[in-house]
């Protein structure tokens, strides 16, 4: 898979440089079964077409731009995870659009033009909730009618569980309030983040809202369950001793056993 970095500068640059292909759109933080089965969609019908499929993200978070308080965003997972779990789902190329005040102040028409025609999507796929352009402006109605003559659109039905959307906001929630049980029906696998012997929690990973959990660790070919406290946001403490291990550790969250 290869990554292609778009910015407000360099855009010019990029189009017309591709062969026709099935675009997949949005932000894709954590990749939880309802993004899943926006990029499944956008496989399947770049096979048909016999034309690469591509994923298209942004970094960062758009909210992080477009709020008082960038710092205090969760993020689900980092840059690297997210581009080694598209690679694994057989993604051709990933557009990552640097996501700044330029962006962000984009018509959504001219979004369209530069981001969407200009590299040559044929068929673009996104959820029921996708919205683009100048303070959201762009709908999933607009984009139809922006992309006539150029590509099609298949917008995904929002997959539900339990009467409610899923969505990374409602994984944040839950995460927020230690709600463990629910992610994995949500995410279609179990919560994990990377964990440094040295330094703790690695950037772009948040953790659960205080309080005991069981987990598992990994690390290598080891698979060792314990117990972790969560102290705040950032802290934790484990019943396993691994202080002795050199290389991250990827840390299952399976079930909450008590509050703090």
């Amino acid at each position: 898979m290869q990554t292609i970095h778009l910015t407000s500068k360099n855009m010019s640059q990029q189009q017309n440089q591709f062969q026709q292909q099935v675009v997949a759109i949005g932000f894709f933080d954590g990749l939880h079964k309802g993004h899943l089965s926006v990029i499944q969609e956008a496989k399947r019908l770049a096979s048909d077409y016999k034309v690469p499929v591509a994923v298209m993200s942004f970094f960062p978070h758009p909210k992080t731009i477009l709020t008082d308080q960038p710092t205090s965003f969760q993020y689900l997972m980092p840059l690297e995870e997210k581009q080694a779990v598209l690679e694994e789902l057989g993604i051709d190329t990933l557009f990552l659009v640097h996501f700044d005040s330029e962006i962000a102040s984009i018509p959504s028409a001219d979004f369209v033009q530069s981001f969407l025609i200009g590299l040559n999507a044929m068929h673009v796929v996104c959820g029921g909730d996708f919205h683009y352009g100048a303070r959201g402006s762009g709908s999933t109605q607009s984009l139809i009618k922006q992309g006539e003559g150029h590509f099609q659109v298949s917008v995904v039905e929002l997959m539900k569980y339990g009467g409610e959307k899923i969505s990374s906001t409602r994984i944040r929630q839950a995460l927020a309030k230690g709600n463990i049980s629910i992610l994995r029906k949500l995410l279609g696998k179990f919560y994990s983040v990377n964990w440094c012997p040295q330094y703790g929690l690695l950037p772009f990973y948040s953790l659960p809202a205080p309080g005991k959990y069981e987990v598992k660790l990994h690390y290598k070919n080891e698979i060792i369950s314990c117990k972790a406290q969560v102290l705040n946001e950032k802290e934790a403490k484990f019943t396993h001793d691994f202080n002795q291990w050199s290389e991250s550790i990827k840390i299952e969250w399976v079930r909450s056993i008590g509050n703090l």
